[in-house]
């Protein structure tokens, strides 16, 4: 039986020929996470210019020494975004927080560290705990960041923090992965409005929430068990890939299936997988799409996106998870005998004595989901050495979701 790595193998080659490298201003990266494709220099110095950390005085520290503990004359003050006259030995000059260190002047006096301590004085004094040595309270050019320093890494996840690094080395434009604009197909009768026995559909919100989340354009669709609909539908659809839920189960009327045995030019692959919840897969193209095809119970859905289709879209190598992996005890046990043969993956939160299933296997407790802070893997206990989501002693592996 496939495994769930070999299954993210698949999917990942489905998907990865949809992305590719594309440059983006900073403006298109503040909502979503996206993957550096290659690494990022900074053209310049930062600070471009020594400048001062503090509102105070600048001058020199022979003048210091010079004057001797009697009054410095203070002449001129220098503001942020300004550049001031040179500074005459034996004087000093007002200075703000971030403005450029003038010419004839090597350190800085807070204004607290002087008599009379404000503004506007025609003199100072420096107090006897002020340190008058040359670069005190100065920020030297190119202390943060040299010109020509790589300053993002190919394959970083981008923070707040990396855009502000890329903002203050003045560059505009970053390398990124790409996405495929998805159309996101939820399938069955049952979701119908006029269906007798209807469901409200949570799949397609899931979804469109998770791929939104990672910066995806989408537009969902509602399809009933009506194969032919269902390849009209997509073959309309400008989008790139799609993914569906339902109907790729062993039942009457699995409408995926059924397309993909009307459509000649279909390519897809329906395979079980060794994993619960999940175990119904399928991928390849249909409808002239690349199409990723998943169960239609929603917590199958979601696992079955968060191992398959997020770090595809991510563009992870095939070790690397999509989610904050760390590996933890379980509080209490097992509370259900875990299929043999097969990658477990339940829902938990994680307390101070440890991990606490929420729910229990079943594929159609979504709530139990939305309560977990952690999805667990259980793996087969004849799962070998290659098994990327075994245990560490009597740690499982888990990935961290809220």
């Amino acid at each position: 039986m496939t495994t769930a790595k070999m299954h993210r193998e698949r999917v990942s080659e489905i998907i990865s020929p949809l992305t590719g490298p594309v440059s983006l201003p900073l403006s298109s990266l503040l909502e979503a996470p996206r993957r550096l494709t290659a690494d990022v220099e900074s053209p310049i110095d930062v600070p471009g210019f020594d400048n001062s950390s503090m509102d105070g005085y600048a001058l020199a520290a022979a003048t210091v020494e010079e004057m001797g503990g009697s009054p410095i004359p203070v002449g001129g003050r220098v503001a942020a975004g300004a550049r001031g006259e040179t500074v005459q030995p034996g004087t000093a000059v007002e200075i703000m927080t971030g403005a450029p260190l003038p010419k004839g002047t090597d350190m800085v006096v807070k204004i607290e560290d002087t008599a009379p301590g404000r503004f506007g004085a025609v003199s100072i004094s420096l107090d006897a705990g002020a340190e008058p040595r040359p670069g005190a309270f100065v920020r030297p050019r190119g202390s943060d960041v040299s010109a020509g320093q790589t300053v993002l890494t190919a394959g970083t996840m981008l923070t707040p923090a990396h855009l502000g690094v890329a903002a203050a080395c003045g560059v505009n434009e970053l390398p990124v992965l790409d996405l495929p604009r998805v159309l996101v197909v939820s399938t069955g009768d049952e979701i119908a409005a006029e269906a007798a026995a209807g469901i409200n559909d949570a799949n397609s919100v899931t979804l469109n929430a998770g791929l939104r989340r990672l910066g995806v354009d989408t537009e969902v669709a509602f399809v009933p068990d009506d194969p032919q609909q269902l390849l009209d539908r997509v073959r309309d659809s400008d989008a790139q890939l799609v993914i569906s839920t339902g109907g790729i189960s062993k039942g009457a009327h699995e409408v995926v299936r059924l397309a993909a045995d009307i459509d000649a030019d279909s390519s897809m692959t329906f395979e079980p997988i060794a994993m619960q919840p999940g175990g119904p897969q399928g991928c390849g193209r249909l409808a002239d799409h690349a199409w990723v095809a998943l169960p239609g119970n929603p917590v199958s859905t979601l696992i079955s996106f968060e191992l398959f289709i997020r770090p595809a879209l991510l563009g992870l190598p095939d070790h690397e998870a999509p989610r904050e992996v760390a590996h933890h005890r379980l509080a209490h046990g097992f509370d259900e005998a875990p299929p043999a043969g097969k990658l477990q993956v339940r829902r938990a939160r994680l307390t101070e004595a440890g991990l606490e299933f929420i729910g229990d296997s079943r594929s159609h407790l979504l709530h139990s989901y939305a309560e977990a802070s952690h999805l667990v893997f259980v793996s087969p206990e004849d799962a070998g050495a290659g098994d990327p989501f075994s245990a560490v002693g009597d740690r499982l592996m888990t990935w961290k979701i809220a």
